[in-house]
């Protein structure tokens, strides 16, 4: 069912008012009108008795009953009322009835009037008449008589319908009256209704246009004082909802661009698993779909493994967790990270991260394979052929005072084994140089500036810790950047780590310097009794973690061009 406009329920409102009012005063007015008009009437009434009265009493040759008879007979179409005189409930004399039929007239003396008037002097009753058929006002008065008239009862009836009609023509004006009043303020009401409605819909306006991003609309004009707080209050609401909604675009638009500008492939997944957003790394990795967002892992083209260990990832079981390695169908290897995302409406939200270490893992399996071909290729045969040495030598002929030691044959041998402890030697040296040379080159590689890495983990860590209630901020770090051995990437992830397991409701301050060629990074804040360092993710590049009392320290070795 629609709902009814405010000016029709304003109108309908005010019109049943008025009915309601008016219908009492029309009752009211109506009822002391009738009351008017009748004690008019009587009042008259009683006038024209005491008229009839005096022309009784000063009429002469008035001896008797057949003369007052006539007399009355003779009133009669002068008078406009009806005259009865009554003698001991006998009607003598009556003005409607000629002189032959007043005996036949029935007897008056039940007459209320005739009653009141015998009892008291004067009697009064309004009823309808049984020889007219119509309502009548009835006045009596006893009366004293005269010469040759004996004492009786004069009596004087006067139709209704006179005064029925004043009445009808009274009521008629009022009804009028009040017509006019109703139809007035029914106008009125619907001007005001409609007043109030089109003010309404201004202000009605305005609130969509700002529902709709037209934050900057606002209401100028207020047609009365009672809605100016309501649209001064609008007008503030829309600049604040403005500013805020500003701000939050300012911001998503700097969190994509950092999302967008990131090297790891970072996926956010709501409760039930489904991609909500990625950024341009994870498309890259996974190429199968141009746009995976509102698709499953598996459906974005990720391995099924990597799917169950998203889905098997607990974010009541800690803020963060490395779920593994894996290779992918395109033969690049990602290290993927899930965090918890701290989101009221979706608890079970979270973020994965794809760390792409296919280069590494290379340069591991390179390194590998060397140090197998290198054991397999050079030791064996040489261990082999030492082993044939000795043996041979021990076959040798015992000579006097070990005569066939000194043998050419012996000297031979005994060459072959010394040269394959030469060679046996050398081996281990160029295994322990290929070490060093791999170690070096991976120290020689440019590292990452730890102050934009720690930035970065600011920036990334900060919806998290603004749900934990903690304040993290960059109190003091060297001007310009901050070059060390550890790969970029490494670090963010430690730092992220690091600012993750800050307690709840505390402020963090980090600061970065250099000392003693090493570049030290100190969060500086309340700590958990159970923190986890992150030191695996800084051993690649020579960093370490640890624990300065309540303040978590981080020591990375500058690069050679910045010690």
């Amino acid at each position: 069912m629609p709902k009814r406009s405010i000016t029709l329920q304003f109108l309908l409102w005010t019109w049943g008012f008025f009915l309601l009012v008016l219908i009492c005063v029309f009752v009211f007015a109506t009822g002391r009108a009738e009351k008017a008009v009748l004690a008019e009437a009587e009042e008259r009434a009683r006038t024209s008795l005491d008229l009839a009265g005096y022309l009784l009493s000063k009429e002469p040759g008035l001896d008797g009953r057949s003369a007052l008879a006539a007399y009355a007979d003779a009133l009669g179409p002068h008078l406009g009322f009806r005259l009865t005189y009554i003698v001991d409930g006998k009607v003598v004399a009556d003005s409607a009835v000629h002189a032959a039929g007043v005996p036949e007239m029935e007897d008056h003396a039940g007459r209320p009037e005739v009653r009141q008037a015998l009892a008291g002097g004067f009697g009064q009753d309004v009823r309808k008449s049984q020889t007219l058929g119509r309502d009548m006002l009835y006045v009596a008065r006893a009366w004293p008589g005269g010469e040759g008239v004996p004492a009786g009862v004069l009596r004087l009836a006067m139709p209704m319908s006179a005064l029925g009609g004043e009445l009808s023509r009274l009521r008629d004006a009022i009804l009028a009256v009040l017509a006019l009043v109703f139809v007035a303020g029914g106008v009125a009401a619907y001007g005001l209704a409609r007043s109030t409605s089109r003010s309404l819909k201004e202000i009605a306006g305005v609130v969509a246009a700002v529902g709709r991003g037209h934050y900057d609309r606002r209401i100028h004009i207020v047609p009365a004082r009672d809605f100016a707080p309501l649209a001064a209050s609008i007008n503030i609401l829309a600049e604040r909802i403005g500013g805020q909604v500003r701000e939050i675009e300012e911001r998503r638009a700097r969190q994509e661009a950092v999302l967008e500008s990131m090297a790891e492939g970072v996926a956010i997944l709501d409760g039930v698993g489904r991609i909500v957003a990625a950024n341009r790394a994870l498309r890259e990795m996974f190429p199968k779909l141009p746009e995976p967002v509102g698709r499953t892992p598996i459906e974005a083209g990720m391995p099924l493994c990597v799917e169950r260990a998203l889905t098997a990832f607990d974010p009541e079981a800690g803020p963060w967790e490395r779920i593994g390695r894996f290779e992918l169908a395109n033969g690049r290897v990602v290290e993927v990270t899930a965090a918890r995302l701290a989101d009221e409406a979706d608890p079970a939200a979270r973020v994965a991260t794809f760390h792409d270490v296919t280069e590494a893992a290379s340069m591991d399996r390179i390194f590998r394979d060397f140090v197998i071909d290198v054991s397999h290729n050079l030791r064996t045969p040489l261990t082999k052929v030492r082993g044939f040495a000795e043996t041979a030598l021990d076959l040798l002929p015992p000579g006097g005072d070990e005569a066939g030691r000194g043998t050419n044959a012996a000297m031979a041998l005994g060459a072959v084994i010394r040269a394959a402890d030469d060679m046996k030697t050398l081996i281990e040296e160029l295994l322990a140089a290929a070490r060093e040379r791999f170690a070096a080159a991976r120290a020689a590689t440019p590292g990452g500036d730890a102050v934009s890495a720690l930035k970065q983990a600011l920036m990334l860590s900060a919806p998290l810790l603004r749900a934990k209630g903690v304040v993290a901020r960059l109190v003091a770090a060297p001007d310009g950047p901050l070059p060390v051995r550890a790969a970029y990437d490494d670090m963010v992830r430690a730092f992220c780590a690091i600012l993750s397991q800050t307690p709840d409701a505390v402020s963090v301050g980090v600061t970065a310097s250099r000392e003693d060629g090493h570049a030290v990074l100190r969060f500086e804040g309340p700590a958990n009794l159970d923190i986890a360092l992150p030191t695996a993710d800084l051993a690649d590049g020579g960093g370490e973690a640890c624990l300065d009392g309540a303040s978590r320290v981080v020591r990375l070795p500058l690069a050679g061009g910045a010690a």
